[in-house]
Parts: C-alpha cells; structure tokens; sequence
C-alpha cells in the first residue's frame, strides 16, 4: 500500500509542476492528506467515486463546512485521481451544501475614513499606504505585498500587477495619495536590498517559475526586489534556498484588525473588503472597473453595484409625503 508521505509527495511535485500557486499546493496536499486517512477506515473494496462520494457528504452534514470548502475539497480529489493517480474520477454524487447567493456588502466612505484613521504604521509594516493602495487601487490582499521595483511604472503613474488570481496580469492607476509614499517605500526597500547585497550577498529573492535557474543573477537584482520586503530572510520551501521574502499577509490583516476595533468596525471590515469598497464607490463605468480588477466576467463585477436598489421608491414614503 502506497504511504500517505508518497502520495502527498507526488500531489506537491505534480503541483509545482504545473506551476500552481504555493497557497493551491498547501491546500490541496491538505485535503490529499486528509482524504487518505478518511479513507483508511472505508471498505477497500468500495470503488474511487464512492470513497469521494462519503468523503465530501462528510464534510457536509457532519462537519458542516461551506460550499466553497466543499468545492475545494473536490478540486483537489479531481487533481489527484486525474493527475497523480492516472485514473480520472468519475460522476460523484455527494450531498453537499449549496451555495448561497449574497449580497456583496462595503463599508461606506465614512467608514473607510474612520478605518484610515485609525491605521497604524509598524517598524517593519508600512500598514497606511498598505491600505491606501487596498482600497484606492481594488488590490486583493496579497498584491500589493508582492509588487517588485519594475513593477511601479513612474512614467505612466500606473502598478502592474503579476499573476493575479486566475494567473492574468493587470495594471492599475497609482492614486496621487499613493505617490509620496510609495517613494519613501522604495527608498527603504532599497536600503535593505543594499544590505542584503554588502552582507548577505548570496541571498536573494524567489522568482517565478524557474527563471532563478535560467538566469542565476536576477534573484539579486533590484528591479526584482520586493517593494515591500520582510524584515529578515527565510528558508524558501521550494528550493531550500535562504532567501529575503515580501511580507506576509497576516501583518497586514493585524494591523487592519486592529483598527477597526478602535473605531468600532470589527466584524464589518476586513483587507478585502475594502477591495469591495472599492468597486462600490469607484465612479467608472462597469467595463472599465472589470478591467481594473481583474474580473473575466462582467457580471462577477456588477455584484458589486446596486443601481436597481439606488433608484427605488418607496410606496410608504409617497403616503406620507
């Protein structure tokens, strides 16, 4: 019987090989994981599709998970009968949640205002431009945090941002509140690049792909460099390398946290959700605002807009005036 180690092994190599994301890979080995042990106390004789059959009707009525934990779950099942394995899953007809439709929701300006105001800069954490280039550009949570220096085009006043969800590139306008900090950014993140190359000159930074390979010099180069860059180095799990790594999502979600319990905003307001924010009070018009943030589908855009809701009348109100 082939070990849980020898499975997961294969399901992370297959992974990299395809070039999925680190966060893809620890969660599908996660689910890999737990799926062979679910599956340790089945019937052997049970066929693939049944074993994931029980497996995620598990997952729905006892454990109670989301619809989008389900979905995942399955994902990573279909990846590796299909990848790993060789042997595709079949129909699988498990009882799983539904998911519902909601209502995308956003803190209103004042809101935002009162969460600015409150955000506090860190020795190692930039947390107020972190959050003006949340909302003022529609970022998700980790892209800001993996801008490198050639992505901040000065010239056009505009920040591309590489391989977004779904792998698709996109540029987005720098808000003049934006500029004056992010230059002062880049001069700290250079000052740490120019230590890094004076004392620690054979660690650089991890690059996508296997361009470290193809061009050993561009771990160390500037223009690749984070724009904001943790304060010490790591071990790169990929390549075993010690590298000097961006900062990690969870300073970011702290210190957002924290601000929004002094103003009284806990609970309603998030890193992403001011990326909801965003295409709420954002004045463009639909298509230009899908572009900006990187949606294929125009629709997954509307969501975030209500005009039906905005232009309504209320029959009470038309009594009583």
């Amino acid at each position: 019987m082939t070990s849980k180690s020898d499975i997961v092994g294969r399901v992370r190599a297959r992974i990299r090989l395809r070039h999925y994301s680190g966060r893809t890979e620890e969660a599908y080995c996660g689910w890999v994981s737990r799926y062979y042990d679910y599956c340790l106390g089945l019937s052997p004789g049970l066929g693939s599709e049944r074993k994931a059959e029980a497996f995620l009707s598990e997952l729905a009525i006892e454990r109670r998970m989301a619809a989008r934990t389900q979905n995942q779950a399955l994902a990573a099942l279909l990846f590796l009968h299909r990848e790993v394995l060789g042997r595709p899953l079949g129909p699988v007809d498990a009882l799983r949640a539904k998911r519902p439709s909601r209502e995308r929701v956003a803190p209103s300006r004042e809101q935002v205002r009162r969460l600015r105001s409150a955000v506090e800069d860190r020795p190692n954490t930039p947390a107020r431009l972190l959050v003006d280039l949340l909302y003022g550009c529609g970022l998700r949570v980790s892209e800001p945090l993996e801008l490198r220096i050639m992505d901040v085009l000065w010239e056009e006043n505009q920040l591309v941002v590489r391989g977004a969800k779904g792998g698709k590139d996109r540029r987005v306008p720098i808000p003049w509140a934006c500029s004056g900090p992010l230059r002062r950014q880049i001069e700290r993140a250079r000052g740490v690049w120019e230590s890094d190359r004076e004392k620690s000159p054979g660690v650089g930074v991890p690059l996508p792909s296997r361009l470290a390979i193809k061009y050993p010099e561009v771990p160390f180069a500037w223009q690749w460099f984070w724009v904001f860059p943790a304060p010490g180095h790591c071990t790169d799990p990929r390549s075993g390398r010690l590298v000097r790594y961006h900062l990690l999502h969870d300073s970011l979600q702290r210190a957002v946290h924290e601000a929004a319990v002094k103003v009284g905003l806990e609970g309603l307001v998030s890193p992403h959700v001011l990326r909801h924010a965003y295409a709420t009070h954002s004045r463009e018009n639909i298509d230009v605002l899908r572009k900006l943030m990187g949606h294929s589908s125009i629709e997954t855009t509307a969501g975030y807009r209500h005009p039906g809701v905005d232009t309504a009348t209320n029959p009470l109100d038309d009594l009583v005036i």
